[in-house]
């Protein structure tokens, strides 16, 4: 039987009882889980607590960045993974984070994440998504940021082509509420930074984005779905750009 793989895995979550039970079957050989939940009102800490390795805690969300930087904190191993509940690791993938802490010659691991729609792989152009999900606490850190956020590190990132399965099984209707919910922040953010919304980026975001992600993204290849994924990313540029505009009039 083989050790416990000595990485504190850390995922926020908010009613996520759909998701949380598969993101935890995968995650049996880490030493401990940490779930930092803000309310749930499904079984979501039901099926977290019901796992040996997992601790569940209550936070009042108060942004991504904030929320995953308390999650972090939480942690008592060196070594930190963080997981989103709709998420999945491979088998390839947790072999390399064994190795890479084993090894111990690197502070992170940049993988690839694969988007499953449905069961399905949406069909575009492109490589597929880096990012960093392991890395070592003293080197690793959130800016401040209420959505998009990602850890910052300093230090040495080695790099693998094994990949983390994200599950995104939502109606088009859930996805177009969530971006809405996410250009709030995102202009909340831009805004906090300074940055305006000019009449020309009022007037040409939309049709740029859903020119950049349907013909230039390559998802015109796949069908309705494509259409649907790039007219969201569109929707979601300019309700990012419009709560901006209207945040620097104070129209709340």
């Amino acid at each position: 039987m083989k050790a416990k793989i000595p990485v504190s895995v850390y995922i926020i979550t908010l009613n996520e009882e759909a998701n949380i039970g598969r993101a935890l079957d995968c995650l049996g050989d880490f030493d401990e889980v940490v779930i930092v939940d803000s309310g749930s009102s499904d079984r979501t800490v039901e099926i977290a607590e019901s796992r040996g390795n997992t601790r569940v805690s209550f936070r009042e969300f108060d942004g991504f960045a904030a929320h995953k930087s308390h999650a972090l904190s939480l942690c008592r191993n060196d070594w930190a993974l963080n997981l989103d509940a709709d998420e999945e690791l491979t088998d390839e993938y947790i072999a390399e984070v064994r190795k890479i802490v084993a090894q111990d010659e690197f502070d992170a691991l940049e993988s690839t994440r694969t988007l499953i729609r449905w069961g399905a792989r949406p069909r575009h152009f492109g490589g597929a998504e880096r990012l960093i999900r392991l890395f070592r606490k003293s080197a690793g850190h959130y800016p401040p940021r209420r959505v998009h956020e990602s850890i910052h590190i300093e230090g040495r990132v080695a790099k693998t082509s094994a990949t983390i399965l994200h599950h995104e099984n939502l109606t088009f209707s859930q996805r177009v509420a969530k971006s809405k919910r996410y250009a709030e922040a995102r202009a909340r953010d831009k805004f906090d930074r300074g940055d305006k919304a000019p009449l020309p980026v009022l007037l040409l975001i939309f049709p740029l984005s859903f020119i950049q992600h349907y013909v230039f993204k390559g998802h015109i290849l796949d069908g309705v779905d494509g259409l649907l994924t790039s007219m969201n990313s569109a929707y979601y540029a300019f309700i990012k750009y419009a709560r901006l505009w209207e945040l620097y009039r104070g129209r709340e």
